[in-house]
């Protein structure tokens, strides 16, 4: 099925992506009304924090199979650790689930882990080393680090910073004494956090809400890092989006803020097609109608106005292959779970990467940011040794959280980049399962967990 940008009601397309929500899900279409409130666990500004109370979705071992509401994962009450120098305690106002953590919450791990990564609160005491924030501040946890002093990140790619996956020590204890690590490092679905210095982004001066703060720190990020980072978009350029979840819609807001001529929407479900056309894309394509004819259909809206190639133009009767979008986005990524809503046409995820790579125009940029692909696929050698096509990889994709998310948050704050239209369920802590659930079944944009007392 393809869709067409038309004049499409902002309330139809939010209400339709409410109304697939389910269980304890809220509709966030206005105001101020997820803004979240003080959590149970008290404030304690000063002192080492050692033996502070506080609650957090902890996971444990679960055999293959395991559903999430079958999951052993749990709120369980934790009693923090002595505050580590390099640390932070910040208190959690709000968390996104982001669909890697679906299969995360049904993992086997060897010892006790609080999830969730990507959020945002107050810092409440801060290691003696620390400098970059303070307490009182308000900050976004991101998912990937920086600190700015590592080989890679001295060497533009900062997310990629060494200190992402430096291993994971025990934080807190459970009630019978068992140590608990935080997933990633920052553990976003706890009354408390207590991620690294350099995991620590303060916000500027907004008024956007916990909810919408918590999506810039990571899903939002991560599509927006896709046309700003290594391989920005430029102006009245065609850009083709594959996969419309969170990330792919903050990729189509940014191609459109950057000022793209064309912009293809790519994926199966109806509801996200339509929202795509909402934030900016200019045409909206499903790939289970397209089928196998999906790279041909997408290169030929991406004909080039010239064929001279003296003039700057594109003669495609040499090779089909030069003819393509000049970046393509893929963010589409492996199934944890099958979908309740449309599924995709490969559940593995390998064949969205695949098209992506066929229609990548001859020079231009592929930015491939999705997870949990399962196996591999062949591309020509030739074309892969010898070929101008640019292939960049990475989640963030350079992106520098320091750096960027309070651009970000100012896109944000501004109204060029529409975060609230993303973030389409809540939920509290003690339904954290249901979050996870909805958003494994596809039958949400994105939901966020909120800490009110």
């Amino acid at each position: 099925m393809e869709l067409r940008a038309s004049k499409v009601s902002r309330r139809s397309v939010l209400k339709q992506a409410a109304a697939i929500s389910a269980g304890t899900a809220a509709a966030l279409v206005g105001g101020d009304a997820q803004a979240a409130g003080e959590p149970q666990a008290p404030a304690i500004p000063t002192g080492t924090q050692a033996g502070r109370k506080f609650r957090a979705f902890v996971v444990r071992t679960n055999p293959p199979g395991t559903t999430i509401q079958g999951s052993n994962a749990a709120v369980e009450q934790l009693t923090l650790k002595k505050l580590d120098d390099d640390r932070v305690v910040v208190r959690t106002e709000a968390a996104q689930v982001c669909y890697t953590i679906t299969g995360q919450s049904v993992g086997n791990y060897p010892m006790p882990r609080a999830l969730g990564h990507g959020a945002v609160g107050i810092v409440e005491a801060v290691g003696a080393k620390v400098q970059r924030v303070r307490v009182g501040d308000r900050v976004i946890a991101v998912a990937t680090p920086a600190c700015g002093q590592c080989y890679t990140c001295l060497r533009g790619r900062p997310d990629r910073c060494q200190f992402l996956n430096i291993g994971f020590q025990p934080y807190a204890t459970l009630e019978d004494g068992t140590d608990v690590i935080q997933h990633d490092n920052t553990c976003g679905f706890s009354e408390l956090m207590v991620p690294l210095e350099w995991a620590c982004v303060p916000v500027p001066s907004t008024h956007l809400s916990a909810v919408e703060l918590a999506m810039l720190a990571d899903v939002c990020c991560c599509g927006l890092g896709t046309v700003f980072g290594v391989a920005p978009v430029e102006p009245a350029s065609d850009v083709a989006v594959l996969g419309c979840g969170p990330v792919g819609l903050s990729a189509i807001q940014g191609a459109r803020i950057k000022g793209a001529s064309q912009i293809i929407a790519i994926d199966p479900i109806e509801v996200r097609r339509e929202l795509a056309l909402r934030l900016g894309a200019t045409i909206a394509l499903d790939p289970n109608v397209e089928g196998m004819n999906l790279v041909e259909k997408v290169r030929s809206l991406c004909e080039f106005p010239n064929d001279r190639r003296l003039a700057g133009g594109r003669d495609t009767t040499l090779t089909r292959n030069d003819a393509g979008p000049d970046y393509v986005i893929e963010a589409v990524g492996g199934e944890s779970f099958p979908p309740k809503a449309e599924a995709g046409p490969d559940p593995t995820g390998l064949l969205p990467l695949q098209q992506a790579w066929e229609l990548c125009s001859a020079a231009g940029h592929l930015t491939t940011v999705s997870a949990g692909q399962r196996g591999n696929f062949t591309v020509p050698a030739a074309r892969w040794s010898n070929g101008a096509k640019n292939h960049h990889s990475g989640n963030m994709t350079g992106t520098n959280a320091l750096r960027d998310i309070p651009r970000f948050v100012r896109l944000a704050d501004s109204g060029r980049f529409n975060v609230k239209a993303l973030a389409t369920s809540t939920f509290p802590l003690d339904h954290a399962k249901d979050a996870l659930q909805i958003v494994a079944d596809r039958l949400t944009i994105a939901a966020v967990l909120v800490f009110n007392a």
